[in-house]
């Protein structure tokens, strides 16, 4: 059976992450497999949305399947882990978190690749990597306090205490909380709609430049925010001022 489900709704992708008898536990095989998908999407021109989700109803992810270790550590071995892609590169379109039920660990960390995160209430986030000697490997250390505020992302790593999703909405890490399952992927393709009736190069570029100029003093941030200033003058550009003129919806093609 796949640990990574793949499907293609016109230009939206969706990952879903599909071992649930373990609340989708992260191992090699699903590391490997994520990572197809990811270098898949990423290079899919007409790929504009990605939706990242957990199968099973009960967890988004619950992390690194600790077991996939047990055995070499129990035996003095060093744990073999697959490298994640996905926690290293940055994706260069708009990716939605569909969170439902445990985040945790190395999901937490998935989720925080997110640009945006919807949540059911049922919902709970933490890093319990303290609380089994674990290293927090996979960019947590550096993406929660720049997503929330510094004095609670420390809490969060130094004590691997867990917090709801309405705490989670409350400190900026959601962007939305539904209050069931049933109303989760609805709130998404929402979400999704709205992203698609914008230009998915203007989108692209937006985020290319937020990513490039976080955090740098601002004469550098300066410095590139010509960045991508040919898409003013691409079809979309001139179909996004028809548009207007005519007050219909674009019709957007990416070029």
């Amino acid at each position: 059976m796949p640990t990574i489900l793949y499907e293609r709704k016109g230009r939206a992708a969706y990952i879903t992450l599909n071992r649930p008898e373990v609340l989708n536990a992260m191992n090699n095989q699903m590391i490997r497999e994520f990572n197809e998908a990811w270098t898949r999407i990423k290079n899919d021109r007409d790929i504009w949305v990605v939706i990242l989700s957990g199968a099973g109803g009960k967890a988004f992810s619950a992390g690194a399947d600790v077991r996939m270790f047990a055995d070499d550590l129990a035996t003095g071995k060093e744990p073999r882990e697959e490298r994640a892609l996905f926690l290293e590169e940055m994706m260069p379109k708009p990716m939605i978190a569909a969170i439902d039920g445990w985040c945790l660990g190395g999901g937490l960390e998935i989720a925080l690749t997110c640009d945006i995160k919807i949540a059911t209430e049922k919902s709970m986030f933490g890093l319990p990597e303290p609380r089994v000697g674990r290293n927090v490997g996979g960019g947590a250390t550096f993406r929660l306090p720049e997503q929330i505020p510094y004095s609670i992302a420390m809490e969060m790593l130094f004590t691997g205490d867990r917090i709801t999703a309405k705490r989670a909405y409350e400190i900026g890490l959601l962007n939305q909380v539904v209050a069931t399952s049933e109303e989760l992927m609805p709130a998404v393709e929402k979400m999704v709609e709205k992203i698609m009736a914008c230009s998915p190069l203007v989108v692209k570029l937006n985020k290319e430049q937020v990513f490039r100029q976080y955090n740098l003093p601002i004469p550098a941030q300066v410095a590139l925010k010509d960045i991508g200033e040919e898409v003013n003058f691409s079809k979309d550009a001139e179909e996004g001022a028809k548009a207007f003129i005519e007050k219909r919806k674009p019709n957007w093609t990416g070029k």
